[in-house]
Order: structure tokens, then sequence, then C-alpha cells
């Protein structure tokens, strides 16, 4: 069913057929979709090369081909697409409607297909586009493709307010209409035009302070509670200068945005809706889980003597928390640290060379990028003591110095020429930080 000669750009996760040419038409590189209501992921969006002919009917329901759907991004003589400025000032509008509350004296001459009086009964396919357009226009002004675009500039003061607006009226949390993903771009649109949390999140004082003191954007729909944001801001207070600057924010980024893929989830849009939220070049993805709902041992499997004193079970958000931060430091390693680790690694033959022996060898062989994620992130900044013993044990009673070098690498990473800093787990989901040197 996919159009002959087209080459495939990712399948999306959306009920609808225009669902998903509203997607096509916002995609960068897609020129043509096709729907297979049998297939799990059912939409797929495709790049056609211009020497490729796309007459035929179109409708809003596409062009009928058998037993799927298929269709151009646009249908051929549709009015042309709305400018950047229009499509800004429009999505805002439809974000600060939707929640009842659009900001005074906004014009709403030129409201788009929808006018002031149904921008608040905006229904699923509305609120999609809404939400497609909005995030493209902000995306390419954030990368500076709009620079020279005076109505674009012009557009920004009023959009802000209007975004504004509707984050007041905290209807962001209903992610089965498409308002959380809306929501949650006029949030990231607001940092990126403000410098800081202020507007973006007047209506949370816990994220305000994670981005005003971190440039941390928590996109989670108001997911997670005040005490497990307590602790990963505590995570970020704790982290080495270079670890932040030029690891979690990517040595330039505006900001890291943190997700919680799940918190978008509704049926089959909560894929479409979590890459929406996404703006920033560094950043992951945390799981629907609250501070202690769970723990993780992540010494698990590795082999000590009778005089290990094993350290609590880490708390399983936080666990997952400084695994993923812990990616970010990959770009902060200098050429000598990254051969180093290198070596290491190519000296490795089994299990108990890693300090993470319950991962275990052939993982970590055939998935080097989870070498500093699951020795750093997941043992050393959980305790660093423990992750010492271990390598003492094997050094001592194996004569195996490989988990020795491991840990010192670690020590590297996070240090500096003189000194580096420890951690040690003070209390549930929280540890405190030991400089050393």
């Amino acid at each position: 069913c996919q159009y002959t000669g087209a080459s495939g750009s990712g399948h999306r996760d959306l009920p609808t057929v225009s669902l998903c040419q509203s997607a096509c038409e916002f995609a960068e590189s897609c020129d043509w979709f096709t729907f297979v209501p049998t297939r799990d992921k059912a939409c797929l969006l495709c790049s056609v090369p211009e020497s490729l002919s796309l007459e035929g009917e179109c409708s809003t329901d596409g062009v009928a081909t058998g037993a799927c759907v298929g269709g151009p991004e646009t249908c051929p003589g549709s009015p042309d697409e709305l400018i950047p400025a229009e499509l800004l000032a429009n999505s805002t509008a439809a974000a600060a409607g939707f929640c009842g509350r659009p900001p005074d004296g906004f014009d709403w001459s030129n409201p788009g297909t929808n006018n002031a009086g149904d921008l608040a009964n905006a229904d699923e396919t509305e609120l999609f586009e809404w939400s497609l357009a909005l995030h493209a226009v902000v995306k390419e002004w954030h990368e500076g493709v709009h620079a020279g675009d005076l109505d674009l500039l012009a557009a920004l003061a009023p959009a802000a307010d209007a975004c504004a607006a509707a984050i007041l009226d905290d209807c962001g949390q209903a992610p089965c209409s498409y308002a959380a993903a809306l929501v949650s771009n006029c949030r990231a649109f607001l940092l990126l035009y403000d410098g800081d949390a202020a507007r973006a999140f007047s209506d949370d004082a816990n994220r305000r302070h994670l981005f005003n003191n971190h440039s941390v954007f928590l996109a989670d729909d108001g997911y997670f509670d005040p005490a497990s944001i307590a602790a990963m801001d505590a995570l970020y207070t704790d982290l080495p200068a270079h670890l932040m600057d030029n690891g979690v924010l990517g040595a330039g980024t505006a900001f890291c945005t943190v997700t919680c893929r799940d918190a978008f989830t509704c049926g089959a849009d909560g894929a479409l809706q979590y890459q929406l939220v996404v703006f920033t070049k560094t950043g992951y993805n945390l799981f629907q889980e609250q501070l202690g709902d769970r723990t993780e041992n992540a010494f698990g499997g590795t082999t000590v003597g009778p005089a290990w004193s094993p350290t609590p079970d880490a708390d399983g958000l936080m666990s997952l928390m400084r695994h993923e931060t812990a990616h970010q430091f990959d770009r902060t390693m200098s050429s000598v640290a990254v051969a180093l680790k290198n070596a290491i690694k190519s000296r490795c033959t089994e299990d108990e060379n890693w300090l993470r022996a319950g991962v275990g060898n052939a993982f970590f062989q055939q998935n080097p990028v989870e070498i500093v994620a699951s020795q750093l992130g997941n043992q050393w900044l959980s305790s660093t003591s423990t992750q010492l013993e271990v390598s003492r044990y094997r050094a001592d009673a194996e004569g195996d110095l490989l988990p020795m070098e491991w840990l010192l690498l670690n020590a590297i990473i996070v240090g500096d020429e003189t000194s580096t800093t420890f951690y040690e787990r003070s209390s549930q989901g929280f540890t405190a930080a030991i400089p050393v040197g």
C-alpha cells in the first residue's frame, strides 16, 4: 500500500486518516501518507522524489487505494499554507481559546479554520493540528530558520501572551484531547522566548525552580509529584559544573528537556504527543513512576567477598534518572578518556571484568553507549563506596584490575585534574555529594 517509489520516513501511532494526513502536512520531508487500518502503527509518512507525480483525486479522507488510504500532505487546490506568523498566532490562540481564557485585545479576525466561538470546543483533529503547527513553527524559530521574518518577529509577543493565558487556566492535563501537547508546547515556547520559567510555569513552583536553577524543562503534563521533583533537583544540584554545562545542557543548548512519555499517552496517540513536546537537542525520557514506587539493586550479580556490606537498593525513579543523566556525560569526555574507555572494553572478556557484572560483558560489548550510563549513572552516582568495594575485592581476590580501571575512568569523567566527587545514599532517592581531592 506504500506509494511506489516513496522512501518511508516513519510510522506513527495515529488512529485516524485525518490525523495521519495532518502529521504529514507538518512533518519535515513528508509529501505523501498512507494509512493501513489493519497495522498497529497505521500511519506511514513518506518522502516522494520530485520526479514523481502526485496527481489524483484528493479529499479530506485521502485517496482510496484498495485496503488502505493514501494521499498527499495537502490536497490540490487547497488554500496556500499559512505563513509562520499566522501559524504561531493561530495555534497559540487555539490554546488560549481551548483553555477558556483568551488574552485581552487578541486579534481573532483570522483564526484559521476556526472562529473565536468554536475554539473552546475544538475537536481532537483541530487540537492535534494546532499542536503540530505550534511545534513546527517554534522549533524552526528556535533554530533560526525564520530569523529575517519580520511578520513572525512581530507575532512573538502576542503569541507568548496567549500561551501565558492558556497556562494560567491549567487545562493541559487532558492527553486524549491533544491539549496536553498543545499546552506543553506553549510552555516550551515561553521558556525559549522569556528565557526563564516565570510565565511558563506560573502555575507550578517546583517545575519553575527546576528550570530557573538548572535549565531543565520537565515536560510531563504535571505527572511527577513534589517529592520526585525535589529528588531530581538535588541530583542536578550535586553534579559538577562541567557535567551540567557540557553534558546535560549539551554545551550551548537552550535547555534540557526531560519528558515522561507515558503521561501523554491516550490510546494510540501517545507516541506522537510525546514527540511533539521536544524542542531541544539534549533530553531524555522517564517512566511514569514516582519516588518510592520501586527499588533497584544496581550491584546485583556482582561477585564479592565475605566482608561485603551491601548498600540499600536505590530508588527506582532516581536510578533511571541517574542512568539517563549519565548518558549525557559521553559528550563531555576528552579524547584521552574515550581512548581509555575503548582500551578497557577491548580487554574485557567476562562478566566480572565489569563493575556492573549483573548486566554483563555481552551486553556492554554490543552496546558500548550504555557503559558510562550504567556503571557511572546507576552505580557511582548512587554509592561510590560500594563500587570501590567491588573493584578492590576483584583486584585482591582474583587479580582482576579491570573493575578498578573502570572505577578510575568514572573518577576521571566526574572530576578534573586534581579532584573528583563521590556520592553516597543519604535517604530514599537522595544522595550526598562528597568532594575528594
